[in-house]
């Protein structure tokens, strides 16, 4: 399932990379897999660390990821 396409991306030290705008409504929680298809089509795979309470609820990914690994545009999707 589609979650959003991130427009920003912060990374917060020895925690990991948050992605904005968030999921909405969506319902997610922690520990669920997600894939990133970057705007060149080139996959990756990473789990949901933290929930924001932000309007949005912005995601926190695993530490592995780092923000030059996915540029913005960059699509969200829960794994099946």
């Amino acid at each position: 399932m589609f979650l959003f396409t991130f427009e920003d991306t912060f990374m917060i030290t020895g925690r990991g990379l948050t992605l904005t705008p968030g999921v909405g409504n969506k319902h997610v929680i922690t520990e669920t897999k997600v894939k990133l298809i970057r705007p060149d089509t080139t996959e990756l795979f990473s789990v949901i660390k933290g929930i924001g309470f932000d309007k949005g609820h912005s995601i926190l990914l695993a530490a592995d990821i780092k923000k030059e690994d996915v540029p913005i545009g960059t699509e969200v999707w829960l794994m099946d």
